[in-house]
């Protein structure tokens, strides 16, 4: 692989890193230190993914093709500056709880929305299967360690010592942005025509499967579907170590699952690969609903986290094919993605209003009926992945 593509797939790492702190273990703390804890959590949540929405338009219009790399560098500054506030303010976060989630909406949306920018012109197309699976791979390995080790550190010290070492690792990564050979791309095309190229690409069926795809996986996969097992996890076991075990074991498999997807799937096979890996998780809901312990949530977890990442690289590897071929190209790409992050915006939206509702009920059996639900979500993403059939 080229040096780009190897460089990508470190700050991919980090990333990922990065949001396993601020997604489990962030949840986990919340949930504790909260009086109307689910509500605090999905507020949180809800706060981020609004702004996201708004600022994907604005985030677009911008970097038209220009200023990628310094919106991508800036998106990086403001996660430091969501991890130096964990650390200073502490359990008084519950206080400024929108502020953090607008910050780290500004973070996520400048941060991430370059970042698929670059792995779709970065990495060439002979390349993008190979990208895909060794980024998940590596990440993968890094994250088996470190959750248990987090977790022990927040059991042992605090949550904010830990926020010090994560911050450290995205200062790495930082340096890391550095070192990509990127020029923004040139082209005759400056303005910013976000309607006109939805109107457009709603009339291609792969990336109105796409756009429909996206929003179904914005409801399960990016919503609220892994802080509601999270959320399960922490109410059956209570302590951060038992979080991070169970997170570490998911990453192992999800290792494994990457590794299989390499060596077996073929493009003749995913679409039956996709279909299983939607189907068995589903299957796992309705045992956990009716046998509800230890064993069930965490063989729940274990099922899903294999089974979500065969899903999710092919999608990824889909939409990186798309988002660099005749139909998505210099001239709309930059509009295709922000299209693509809005329907993610909206699913998610919907996704976390229902666990608030949830939370306002306090009802632990409506959890695990949520939890049924956004699964069922994730079986009509993956009908519309497999209606996606470009390959050029």
């Amino acid at each position: 692989m080229s040096n780009n593509s190897k460089y990508l797939i470190v700050v991919h790492v980090v990333r990922k890193v990065i949001e396993i702190f601020l997604g489990p273990f962030l949840m986990a703390y919340l949930f504790k230190i909260s009086t109307d804890s689910i509500t605090t959590v999905s507020l949180y949540n809800i706060f981020a993914f609004v702004v996201i929405g708004i600022l994907a338009v604005l985030v677009g219009s911008i970097i038209k093709n220009r200023y990628e790399m310094l919106l991508f560098r800036f998106g990086m500054i403001f996660k430091l500056l969501q991890l130096i506030i964990l650390v200073a303010i502490g359990k008084r976060i519950v206080k400024y709880i929108w502020l953090v989630a607008i910050i780290s909406g500004a973070s996520t949306i400048s941060w991430y929305f370059p970042l698929n920018l670059f792995s779709s012109t970065l990495v060439q197309n002979n390349e993008k299967k190979e990208f895909t699976i060794y980024k998940t791979i590596l990440s993968n390995l890094v994250c088996i360690i470190l959750p248990v080790v987090f977790g022990t550190i927040i059991d042992n010290h605090s949550f904010e010592k830990t926020a010090i070492i994560v911050l450290g690792l995205s200062i790495i990564q930082l340096f890391v942005s550095f070192r990509l050979d990127y020029k923004s791309t040139k082209t005759t095309e400056k303005r910013f025509k976000l309607m006109e190229s939805y109107k457009k690409l709603r009339k291609n069926k792969d990336t109105r499967e796409l756009f429909i795809n996206s929003f179904f996986w914005g409801i399960t996969k990016e919503g609220a579907l892994n802080t509601s097992v999270t959320l399960l996890i922490i109410i059956t076991f209570s302590k951060d170590f038992s979080l991070g075990v169970v997170t570490s074991i998911t990453y192992i498999l999800s290792m494994i699952s990457a590794y299989i997807s390499k060596k077996l799937i073929t493009p003749d096979r995913m679409k039956y690969a996709i279909y299983i890996s939607c189907i068995i998780p589903l299957l796992g809901t309705v045992m956990l609903l009716f046998i509800t312990s230890k064993y069930t949530i965490v063989g729940y977890n274990l099922v899903y986290a294999f089974f979500i990442q065969i899903v999710e690289i092919m999608k990824e590897y889909k939409t990186l094919k798309i988002t660099n071929s005749t139909i998505i190209n210099d001239s709309n790409r930059v509009e295709a993605y922000v299209l693509i992050e809005m329907f993610l915006g909206f699913g998610r939206v919907i996704s976390f209003v229902l666990l608030l509702l949830v939370g306002l009920s306090n009802s632990l059996f409506l959890l695990k009926i949520l939890i049924m639900c956004l699964t069922l979500c994730l079986l009509f993403s993956g009908i519309h992945l497999t209606k996606i059939e470009v390959d050029s």
